[in-house]
């Protein structure tokens, strides 16, 4: 098993919690600590010296930044010129609002914080994020990156929307679009459009509709028509009509992140030399990465061999023995059109590196000793030029954005896990400490009317039905007996009170005063005060009626609290007039 470096962090089992109340924020470092944890990693990454097939790696994140900062300025300037047409909350043009006050050149560019997220309508604690991205890049000079992460499959065409009354809420699963078939179900969203044009035109209608029981004008009716606007173009895909929305709402708010799909980042140079960096050794890369993936297991007790991540194959099939030579690498690969993606299986040979989808050979790379690495990179554009696509998995996104592109990156919780397994890959692979990435997440409840009910006097009132049930003279007031059976309730009472005083004084002598009695007297009485109060339990049903449908109804708020107070609710179900500025405040 490969050895820990002394260059990283010492596995600490961390266990992040999503802050529960309205309003409130989880980051860390702490957001007004961010900007100097930003400069010192500027500083940790000045002194890396490492060496990439034959390249220093700071001309390569030279590389890296520009052709992400100039892909990134590309698609953003054309969402921008399509949100424009439909923003009618500002006048400015979408050159003013795409740089704003930010620099407009790499050399200008004094930081890079990098972001991502799957392009869905997510909840307020990943949009968040953007937030405190664009308020970073105002703080440090710099400019804020979010990837889109179109190499992920769909997860759903839908989003939960809250229907009903305070006392009765239900979820409302509203399509955008229609659900997928199995075929979309595993294809990558980069290769994903639109289905069903009618039922995406008519979206924010119907979403807008079903929140008239709560009087919100969600921010869906603002930021849709800009998806909808781009629906006309030609090969357009689903990702980026999710992102114009998004975008919409995010220059309502007054941010000024660029914007990248990952499919876009992995098609350049840059991204080749990485990939061929990895994967010239990939007999140590498989190794060293399920080391750490089984180390991370281990330290936070996880019994899943499918969590975090799966460990990487050997053999194409998953069970050959290693003799035969292919392992898999943390990567997708695909043709285009296919309709699902593959695993990437390595394998290296003296003279050639073999890939594969783990069905068949898709590429190959010379690796003869007169063949210098930037050939094996421009072989391996080519293959995708000719319509091979190779995208990264979790650990190697990151990996990616954090060695060869970004200053920082930031991430919500689930990535923040996930990344303490980067932090080993980047110190075992490049032999350099890595650099602190940046976590953040927050809680935004809808505006919708809750109950006050706890889940203490939940408790509270479970633990009262049960004491009725041994005491129910604690919880009976005169007036609660039966007027038929006052004088019988009066006489157990009475009877109650001298077999407990007896007891008392029973338990008070010593084993030895002939004084005491024995046990059989003492089992005697117990057994008629356990009479005693059964029949007074009975005769005060009506109370213990009246406790168990108390608990009844605190069972049903607190449901309807999951509901009413859900932080999962889609950012654009939020008063438009509301979420922009409640998140800008949040952190």
């Amino acid at each position: 098993m490969p050895a820990a470096s002394p260059l990283e962090p010492t596995w600490v089992r961390r266990r992040l919690r999503v802050p529960r109340e309205p309003g409130a924020v989880l980051a860390i470092p702490p957001v007004c600590e961010m900007p100097a944890a930003i400069e010192s990693n500027l500083e940790l990454i000045a002194h890396w010296n490492v060496d990439c097939l034959g390249e220093p790696l700071s001309e390569l994140r030279q590389l890296a930044r520009h052709e992400a900062l100039a892909a990134a300025r590309q698609y953003t300037n054309w969402l921008d010129q399509t949100i424009s047409v439909n923003c009618s909350k500002s006048s400015t043009t979408a050159s003013q609002r795409l740089h704003g006050d930010r620099p407009a050149s790499d050399q200008q560019v004094s930081s890079l914080i990098v972001g991502g997220h799957q392009p869905e309508l997510f909840h307020c604690g990943v949009w968040a994020k953007n937030f405190v991205l664009d308020q970073l890049a105002n703080q440090t000079g710099g400019i804020g990156l979010n990837l889109i992460v179109d190499s992920d499959t769909l997860s759903s065409t839908r989003i939960a929307v809250p229907v009903g009354s305070k006392e009765r809420p239900l979820l409302e699963q509203i399509p955008f679009d229609a659900d997928a078939d199995f075929d979309d179900r595993n294809r990558p969203l980069e290769e994903i459009g639109v289905r069903d044009d009618s039922l995406f035109r008519s979206f924010a209608e119907r979403v807008s509709d079903a929140l008239t029981c709560w009087h919100i004008d969600p921010l869906i009716t603002s930021i849709w028509p800009s998806a909808i606007s781009m629906l006309s173009q030609d090969s357009l895909r689903l990702p980026d009509l999710l992102t114009a929305a998004r975008r919409h709402a995010e220059q309502i708010g007054g941010l000024h992140n660029l914007e990248l799909p990952l499919s876009r980042l992995c098609q350049t140079e840059a991204f080749a030399w990485f990939v061929c960096h990895l994967l010239s050794d990939v007999r140590r890369l498989h190794a060293t990465y399920n080391a750490v993936v089984e180390e991370y297991r281990h330290i936070n007790h996880v019994r899943s061999t499918s969590h975090p991540v799966p460990n990487l194959a050997v053999g194409l099939n998953g069970t050959a023995s290693k003799s035969d030579g292919w392992y898999e690498a943390p990567f997708w690969i695909w043709r285009v059109g296919d309709k699902v993606r593959g695993r990437l299986f390595v394998k290296q040979t003296t003279t050639e590196l073999h890939l594969s989808d783990g069905h068949e050979v898709l590429g190959s790379l010379d690796l003869s000793a007169n063949i210098e690495p930037a050939n094996s990179v421009s072989q391996l554009r080519e293959f995708m030029k000719g319509g091979i696509k190779i995208r990264t998995r979790a650990l190697t996104t990151t990996m990616f954005a954090r060695v060869f592109l970004g200053d920082a990156f930031l991430h919500g919780l689930g990535g923040a896990k996930y990344d303490e397994m980067t932090d080993r890959l980047i110190a075992r692979l490049y032999g350099v400490a890595p650099p602190a990435f940046l976590t953040m997440t927050a809680t935004m409840h809808l505006p919708l009317p809750s109950w006050n009910t706890t889940s203490h006097q939940l408790s509270q009132l479970r633990h009262r039905l049960k004491d009725f049930d041994r005491n129910a003279d604690r919880h009976a007031t005169p007036a609660d007996w039966p007027a038929t059976s006052s004088s019988e309730a009066a006489s157990l009472l009475s009877e109650k009170q001298q077999l407990v005083a007896e007891q008392i004084e029973q338990d008070a002598l010593s084993n030895t005063d002939r004084n005491r009695h024995a046990k059989a007297e003492n089992f005697q009485r117990c057994r008629r005060l356990r009479q005693i109060n059964q029949r007074l339990a009975q005769l005060a049903m009506n109370v213990r009626e009246r406790i168990q449908a108390d608990l009844t109804n605190a069972q049903a708020r607190l449901a309807a609290n999951e509901i009413l107070r859900s932080r999962e609710f889609s950012f654009c179900l939020f008063p438009a007039d509301e979420i922009t500025q409640a998140l800008q405040t949040a952190h």
